[in-house]
C-alpha cells in the first residue's frame, strides 16, 4: 500500500484529494498536515467525511513534512512546496505539488510566471536545482514523462481546460500558433476557502467580473505546454472571468485556421488525438459542453466549431476546477507515477443537477 501525506489538508484542494483517496484501493492516507484547523479529526471540520476520514489534522512542521510516507501531496500556496521538496525527496518520498512551484523546467521560465503571479510578486525560485527534475503533470500529453517521476507539478485549473481543448489543433498545425485568444469562466471555489470581499455573496450574486486581464499566470504554462506539443512558439491572450457558481471552468478559445476545414474534419482530428483517453470526451459537431456535465468528475469535455466566414476555429473546454483542474488530476498523476491503473479511484460520473 502506498502511503500519502497531504500538506494543506484543510483547504479545498487538500479536501478534494482526501475525498478521493479515502476510497482508493492502493493509496492510503498516512497523515494530514495543515497550518490552520489543527488538532482535531478532519471530519470535525468537514462533517461529510465522518466515517470516511477521521484522521487528526497535525501541524505542518518542517520535521513532520515528508516523514513516514511514500509521497507528499502539497495542496498549498506558491512557495511552500519549494521550501520542502528537497528534504522530502532526500527522505525517499515523491512529490506532487498543486502550485506553480514545479510547473516549469528552468529558472527563467519560472521567473516569467513569478512576475505575473500577484502572490509570488516576482520572487526567485528557492530550489532552482530541482526544476530540471520536475515533470509537468498533464497525463494526456506527458504520460511517459510522468511515469516513474519523483517530482510532478500539477497544472493550473484554467491551464488544463485551455491545453486539452487546443492541443490537437496545435499538434496538427491547424491554427496559426500566435493567433490564440481565450475567454475563461470560473466558479468562486477556485479562489480557495479564505473569505474575501471579492467572494462575498452580495458582490458575486448576479455578477460577472473579468480579472487579471491578459496577465493571468495560467496563460504562461498553457503557452509553454502548447509550444511543447506543437514544436513552434505559441502566442496566447487570456481573459478569465469570475462567475456566480461554486465550481467549474469553461474556456472558449479562438484561433485563425491555416486551411479550409469542416467541423467534421476537426472532430475526427480531435477524436483520433484523444482516442483511448479515459478522461477526455470529444463532443460531435454541434454539441457543446457545459460545466454541469463535468462537475463531480475528472472529465474534460471538449467541443470545436468552425467560423467559416472568418476562417476561425472555436475550441471549448469544460472541467470541474476542483477535480480535473486540481485533486482529480493530481490523483491521475499519482496513479501514473506509481504504475497503477490510471483511472483507479477516479471512476465516477458527474453529479447532476
Amino acid at each position: 500500500m502506498i502511503r500519502a501525506q497531504i500538506v494543506g489538508a484543510t483547504g479545498y484542494g487538500g479536501l478534494g484529494i482526501v475525498e478521493l483517496l479515502s476510497r482508493h484501493p492502493e493509496i492510503q492516507i498516512a497523515s494530514l498536515l495543515a497550518k490552520s484547523d489543527v488538532g482535531k479529526p478532519l471530519s470535525a471540520y468537514f462533517p461529510h467525511l465522518r466515517g470516511f476520514c477521521d484522521l487528526p489534522v497535525e501541524d505542518a512542521s518542517d520535521e513532520r513534512i515528508g516523514a513516514d510516507c511514500d509521497v507528499v501531496v502539497f495542496s498549498t500556496p506558491d512557495r511552500v512546496g519549494m521550501r520542502h521538496a528537497s528534504r522530502v525527496l532526500e527522505r525517499g518520498a515523491a512529490v506532487v505539488d498543486y502550485s506553480g512551484d514545479f510547473r516549469f523546467e528552468s529558472a527563467e521560465r519560472y521567473q516569467h510566471y513569478a512576475d505575473r503571479h500577484p502572490s509570488v510578486g516576482g520572487q526567485p525560485h528557492l530550489s532552482p536545482e530541482l526544476l530540471s527534475r520536475n515533470v509537468y503533470g498533464i497525463p494526456e500529453l506527458f504520460r511517459e514523462r510522468i511515469r516513474g517521476a519523483r517530482l510532478v507539478g500539477n497544472p493550473g485549473c484554467f491551464a488544463v481546460a485551455m491545453i486539452l481543448s487546443l492541443a490537437p489543433a496545435v499538434k496538427a498545425g491547424l491554427i496559426e500558433p500566435r493567433s490564440i485568444v481565450v475567454d475563461g469562466k470560473t466558479g468562486i471555489s477556485g479562489g480557495g476557502k479564505k473569505p474575501s470581499a471579492t467572494f462575498h455573496f452580495p458582490d458575486r450574486d448576479g455578477n460577472v467580473t473579468p480579472y487579471r486581464v491578459a496577465n493571468h499566470q495560467h496563460a504562461i504554462e498553457a503557452t509553454m505546454a502548447l509550444t511543447d506539443v506543437g514544436g513552434a512558439p505559441v502566442g496566447l491572450t487570456f481573459v478569465p472571468h469570475l462567475v456566480p457558481i461554486s465550481r467549474g471552468i469553461l474556456t472558449t478559445a479562438y484561433a485563425t485556421l491555416r486551411r479550409e476545414v469542416t467541423a467534421q474534419d476537426i472532430y475526427e482530428i480531435y477524436h483520433s488525438f484523444y482516442n483511448g483517453e479515459p478522461f477526455v470526451r470529444v463532443m460531435p459537431p454541434g454539441v457543446t459542453p457545459g460545466i454541469k456535465a463535468t462537475v463531480g468528475s475528472n472529465l474534460c469535455d471538449v467541443s470545436c466549431a468552425v467560423d467559416r466566414d472568418n476562417r476561425r476555429l472555436v475550441a471549448i473546454g469544460a472541467i470541474d476546477n476542483l477535480l480535473k483542474g486540481q485533486a482529480g488530476n493530481a490523483l491521475q498523476n499519482l496513479n501514473v507515477m506509481f504504475g497503477l491503473p490510471e483511472t483507479l479511484g477516479l471512476e465516477r460520473a458527474p453529479i447532476y443537477p
